[in-house]
């Protein structure tokens, strides 16, 4: 028996809602403090939204820097490429 799964139309928009509330209540990585409200976080608002997400069996969607790590001069590190193996592979 297949089985499938069904968002009613509240619960797309629970997640929606709670969506926003994550993209609004980031805590800093320089403070430690929700951006939103300047609780220490997280807060409770967005443990709401993270128990939304958790109950729906779906991920958030992700907003790479939000959380400020330059305050804390944090670097984006880039790893050098593997070396290619191209002129080992020509010989054979």
């Amino acid at each position: 028996m297949a089985g499938s799964t069904y968002y009613a139309t509240s619960a797309e928009q629970m997640l929606s809602h709670a969506q926003t509330i994550l993209d609004e209540h980031v805590t800093s990585s320089a403070t430690g403090r929700c951006l939103a409200c300047g609780s220490f976080g997280p807060c409770w608002r967005r443990e709401s939204a993270v128990a939304i997400f958790s109950r729906s069996l779906r991920l958030p969607a992700r907003l790479p820097g939000a959380s400020k790590p330059e305050l804390i001069n944090a670097r984006r590190i880039s790893s050098a490429p593997p070396p290619l193996l191209a002129a080992t592979t020509s010989d054979r």
